[in-house]
């Protein structure tokens, strides 16, 4: 279910820059083609500069993937929806010092995923302990689209891998659902989960895609007997 936006705004004088701006941003959505055309670093380079248009395509083009990153951290909605927030009101007042080199999705999970643990932290959330956590976290759903092991896995065999997901660790389904379902490439998972250089995101997924596709087999053959 699509979450309504709301989206933050700064306290200024009707007659400001930003309410003429905000104002012009409203009567130029029919430009959002021209924005879609804009590379990362255009697009982040007209929020920079204070268009209220950039800001909002920003803002509603990532929402909703970001709140969905967000709550495979912890099940408290209104934690993720505050962080989600807080986030951006502080990208608007800190807009001219931020730069991105490349990915706005990636700089923006990069933030979020920061803030929701300094968040789970002080809110004193269940499940602060992220990597040793005994919540089951990122909880993939295995759909016949999504390709993990096999292109053409069977409905039953689908179960079992759900089943199976469960035994890797909260760090290595991170790691698959950013890979498999936010299409980032190592690169972008690399920066995002604090890695040193790509083979070890690599690692990762490897030893986690071995260790379930192992399981799996097992379970397969528990299931013949």
């Amino acid at each position: 279910m699509r979450r309504e936006l709301n989206i933050p705004t700064e306290n200024r004088d009707n007659n400001s820059d930003y309410e003429l701006g905000q104002k012009d941003a409203y009567a130029s959505l029919s430009n959002k083609d021209s924005l879609n055309s804009l590379d990362d670093v255009g697009l982040w380079e007209l929020f920079r500069e204070g268009k209220e248009i950039a800001f909002i395509h920003i803002y509603g083009t990532h929402f909703e993937g970001l709140f969905q990153y967000g709550c495979q951290f912890t099940k408290n909605e209104s934690l993720v929806e505050d962080a989600l927030q807080d986030m951006f009101i502080e990208l608007r007042e800190k807009r001219k010092k931020t730069i991105i080199q490349t990915s706005i999705r990636n700089y923006l999970f990069t933030c979020l995923r920061r803030r929701i643990l300094l968040y789970k932290k002080k809110f004193n959330d269940h499940t602060t302990n992220f990597e040793h956590s005994e919540f089951r976290l990122f909880e993939i759903e295995i759909s016949a689209e999504q390709k993990i092991i096999d292109e053409q896995i069977k409905t039953d065999s689908k179960k079992k891998l759900k089943e199976v997901i469960k035994l890797i660790t909260n760090r290595q389904r991170e790691a698959i659902y950013c890979l498999y379902y936010e299409g980032l490439d190592y690169e972008e998972i690399k920066e995002l989960m604090g890695f040193t250089n790509i083979r070890s995101v690599r690692n990762l997924i490897y030893r986690a895609l071995a260790h379930m596709k192992s399981a799996l087999s097992l379970l397969i053959l528990w299931n013949c007997y």
